[in-house]
């Protein structure tokens, strides 16, 4: 893990972020992020992943997605592919689209698509049990020289989501 993109995430303070690779694993977070989600550092490093997080352990989740839950598991489908063109040896990569396939009727049919694309940009809508509905822009960027990507949770500014969230963390670092 690259520290400078270990210091970048605790810089973010109350924007909820978090590190992933090709395979979606969750590497590192803030603490934001793990008071929006979850306590990502209770759950067994197996079980740190965003697909796995959203669909088997939703029940779990500090935050659980309003609407569009199957969208989630087709984009993953599709992301997953675009992984797997990356990564055509890769194992655990086969192993993941199985167990997913195996729990969730639209990650199958994303997967049949056979549409390969990295994750885009959306909006989400969550319910957290302490803030109340949320209105998330996700945005992912790519952290240079890595395999990493950089998934970021931002409300519009002066929103009644934006107030929500400054509750979450500690106002952001000086750099």
């Amino acid at each position: 893990m690259p520290a400078d993109a270990r210091r970048l995430l605790h810089r973010l303070g109350p924007i909820p972020a978090y590190l992933v690779n090709d395979l979606e694993d969750i590497v590192a977070w803030n603490a934001a992020a793990a008071a929006l989600i979850t306590d990502f550092a209770q759950l067994p490093v197996h079980e740190r992943d965003t697909v796995r997080l959203a669909i088997r352990l939703g029940g779990t989740l500090r935050s659980a997605p309003v609407g569009a839950e199957g969208d989630f598991a087709r984009q993953s489908a599709a992301h997953l592919r675009a992984a797997g063109a990356r990564h055509p040896a890769d194992r655990a990569l086969g192993e993941l689209v199985n167990e997913y396939a195996a729990h969730t009727p639209d990650f199958v049919a994303g997967w049949r698509s056979h549409d390969v694309r990295p994750r885009p940009t959306l909006r989400k809508r969550l319910h957290h049990p302490a803030l109340g509905e949320l209105e998330l822009d996700r945005q992912t960027l790519l952290m240079p020289g890595t395999s990493l990507r950089l998934v970021l949770y931002t409300a519009d500014p002066g929103s009644p989501s934006a107030t929500a969230l400054a509750q979450l963390g500690p106002p952001a670092a000086a750099p």
